[in-house]
């Protein structure tokens, strides 16, 4: 795929200019860095580095851009006269496009990268272009065209018409004027045409659309007697139902005054804290086919009075910190680390998770149902919530700027109903992350926006954030009515605590907890002991006990284990007035009880039936091995799902890699084996994608790939190269956290990891 043009043009910028474009294009900076213009220019046109920039495009950009992708390279001069705009308005806005590596000026013609113009032209990619059509036409056809446009053919030989008809198919008004005169009927088989759909209208007929179309000369007559419609012709159709450039709207200032966001970010890291703290204490349930279902998160909702869990879920996911193991999904290894940093790191960690997400977690439905998080889906939300923030920015309306989204969003796929839904899902979701107050953006989400894809996000939005979110250490107050307030963030040690020995009974600034002797029971019954229990309160509240809460665990520690279970298959002991009270409960009735003795019970359920149905009618049991000495369960120190994330790669800063580019002689690259072969393996992969997959399988990194298996069913895969054997790829792939393999062949792209 050529890309010479682009090549060219990125060689003659100043550093200024170059650093400016690698700044926007922050994905070329991870190693391996590109080495000459020729690598950047392939590198800038990667399929995902294209994707990326294309998400900030608006309409105008997008109009100027279609232009050139299906008529190619042109002046501005010609450019603004396809759009019927001043030429210093087209400058302004390719000039924008240039600076992003969306375009390029090479001798006073401007161009786009080859797969941008493949991709915008793909509407127009049925339709042949005037020149090809009219090349095999008959000079008949040709003179009825021309007539049919209001000139007069007499004379023209074959070259002259075709010329003839490329100057007035190419000029906006004689084509208006000639749709402008068309019938009903003609009009509609024309937008048919224009769309792209196949349409058939019969042999012979003199009076149907297309025959109209063909004496206005719209449709040229093919040798074949096949009428095509020219796609410059379909182009100038669309452009005259777009109101060309028309720069940014004008959009209001928000009516509120600013806020700083501090309470909703703080509330944000409560809930995010709230929740992988219980996952840590018990996993979230999983459903069969993947993610946390309703049930699941209506039970979040009602234990820990979580507003939307289905966002947190999401949002932990996506920053890292939560993954599915065999027992569900579970905090990752990186939790703790998390947990123990300051506010403003985390809010920032986490804001900017949101900020990239694809899909808007509180608004997850599907024509089949729901998604349920955290599994991956294809959704246009994040581009619209993307798009709505930056848009908002400045202290501008957000109402006014979800009005105008289809200008600053013009690649959504949504239709008004959808979009509407999508863009309050992300002005709720904004609002309990603190990004987003009644109509604006807080101060917070100002920060978020102007550093949001930049490759120091993480560390410049946290030292931005230092002084709105202090660190505050966290404040536990046990009283004497069995309840411990907590207000900020507990130690670690503090949460696990309360999650094993007490209720949530009031989520907010301030969480109540209370202590009961169920909880108190459930957590003896978990293996922790009545000493540990006082202990880490008194730590986590650096004081003494209050009276009713020590007696609690006293009464509930003494009475515990009183009664004991041991296998016979399974044989019960205690006190005689126990045992008597046990044989008396009729929710135990199906364990069929039998008194072995006035303090022995047998039964041929396992100890595990034994034991729960035991608690669940208000007994405080323990297991006893076969010898009759207590069995305490054995109290992990919560195990770390098990994880191949992926990782990291570094990165060049843009002023020194524009200052190597521009200044460094670079040496003939060396190509390894494993490059040589997969370039053999992949003709379709360019020499920057190959380098990509041969770096990684080399120095095993991280790679995303777009993979096309033998039904030509594509996805998006980050994977690990391991292993090349034969015309297989051996890879560990982090969608199917598992080790697959993939033919060279079908890897569409190749773009870097992290």
């Amino acid at each position: 795929m050529a890309v010479v043009s682009l090549a060219t043009h990125l060689a003659a910028l100043d550093p200024a200019r170059m650093t400016q474009l690698l700044e926007q294009r922050p994905d070329v900076l991870v190693e391996p860095v590109p080495r000459t213009f020729e690598e950047l220019a392939q590198r800038l046109n990667g399929v995902d580095s294209l994707s990326e920039a294309l998400q900030r495009i608006n309409r105008d950009e997008l109009a100027v851009a279609r232009v050139v992708a299906v008529l190619g390279e042109m002046e501005p001069a010609t450019l603004a006269e396809r759009l019927c705009v001043p030429e210093a308005d087209v400058r302004d806005v390719v000039g924008v496009l240039c600076a992003r590596g969306l375009a390029w000026e090479v001798r006073g013609r401007f161009g786009l990268p080859p797969r941008l113009a493949e991709h915008l032209g793909a509407d127009f990619g049925p339709l042949r272009p005037l020149a090809v059509i009219a090349r095999n036409s008959y000079v008949e056809h040709l003179r009825t065209a021309v007539a049919g446009l209001g000139s007069d053919p007499e004379g023209l030989r074959k070259p002259e018409l075709i010329a003839r008809l490329e100057t007035l198919l190419t000029d906006p008004e004689t084509v208006a004027r000639a749709v402008r005169d068309r019938s009903p009927a003609a009009l509609q088989h024309l937008a048919r045409l224009v769309s792209g759909e196949v349409v058939y209208s019969g042999f012979g007929r003199q009076d149907d659309p297309t025959t109209e179309l063909v004496r206005a000369g719209l449709l040229l007559d093919g040798s074949s007697h096949q009428p095509a419609l020219p796609r410059e012709v379909a182009l100038l159709i669309l452009l005259d139902g777009m109101t060309g450039i028309t720069g940014p709207p004008s959009l209001p200032p928000a009516d509120q005054a600013a806020a700083d966001g501090q309470a909703g970010a703080q509330a944000g890291l409560r809930a995010l804290t709230t929740l992988l703290d219980e996952a840590r204490h018990r996993p979230l349930a999983p459903i069969k086919k993947g993610g946390v279902g309703a049930r699941e998160r209506m039970r979040l909702a009602k234990r820990l009075g979580l507003a939307e869990p289905a966002l947190w879920i999401d949002v932990a996911a996506a920053t890292g910190l939560l993954a599915q193991t065999r027992e569900g999904y579970a905090p990752t290894d990186a939790y703790d680390g998390w947990r123990e940093a300051d506010p403003g790191v985390r809010w920032a960690r986490s804001a900017l998770a949101w900020f990239a997400l694809d899909v808007a977690p509180t608004s997850r439905e599907t024509a089949d149902g729901e998604v349920a998080p955290p599994v991956p889906m294809v959704s246009g939300a994040g581009l619209l919530r993307r798009a709505l923030l930056r848009a908002a920015a400045g202290g501008r309306s957000l109402r006014a700027a979800g009005e105008q989204i289809d200008w600053f969003c013009p690649l959504h796929s949504y239709d008004d109903e959808r979009c509407s839904r999508k863009l309050a899902a992300a002005r709720l979701e904004g609002e309990f992350l603190g990004v987003v107050t009644a109509d604006r953006l807080t101060e917070l989400g100002e920060h978020l926006v102007a550093v949001a894809g930049r490759p120091d996000a993480a560390d410049e939005l946290a030292r931005r954030c230092a002084d709105l979110l202090p660190a505050a250490p966290g404040l536990l107050v046990l009283q004497s009515d069995l309840t411990a307030v907590v207000s900020g963030q507990t130690s670690a040690a503090a949460a696990r605590l309360l999650a094993a020995a007490a209720t949530p009974e009031s989520p907010g600034a301030a969480t109540t907890w209370r202590f009961t002797p169920a909880s108190v029971r459930a957590a003896l019954d978990a293996g922790w002991t009545a000493d540990e229990l006082r202990a880490g309160l008194v730590a986590a509240a650096d004081r003494p006990l209050p009276q009713p809460l020590d007696y609690l665990l006293g009464d509930v520690a003494r009475r515990h284990g009183a009664v004991r279970v041991r296998e016979v298959r399974t044989c019960v002991t205690g006190t005689e007035a126990e045992i008597s009270e046990i044989v008396n409960t009729r929710s135990l009735r199906s364990l069929q009880l039998r008194r072995l003795a006035p303090t022995v019970l047998a039964t041929a359920a396992d100890v595990a039936e034994v034991l729960s149905m035991l608690r669940a009618a208000g007994f405080a049991p323990m297991p006893e091995d076969a010898d009759g000495v207590v069995v305490l369960p054995e109290r992990a120190a919560d195990p770390a799902p098990e994880t191949t994330a992926p990782r990291t790669r570094a990165r060049v800063a843009a002023a020194d890699l524009a200052t190597r580019l521009l200044t460094d002689t670079p040496e003939p690259p060396r190509e390894s084996p494993a490059q040589v072969e997969l370039a053999r393996l992949d003709a379709e992969l360019d020499a920057a994608e190959v380098a990509l997959l041969a770096d990684a399988l080399d120095h095993d990194r991280d790679v995303r790939i777009v993979y096309r298996n033998q039904a030509g069913n594509r996805t998006v895969r980050e994977i690990r190269p391991q292993q090349l054997h034969g015309r297989w790829l051996h890879a560990w792939c982090h969608l199917r956290s598992a080790e697959r393999e993939f033919t060279v062949a079908g890897i569409e792209s190749v773009s870097p990891v992290g």
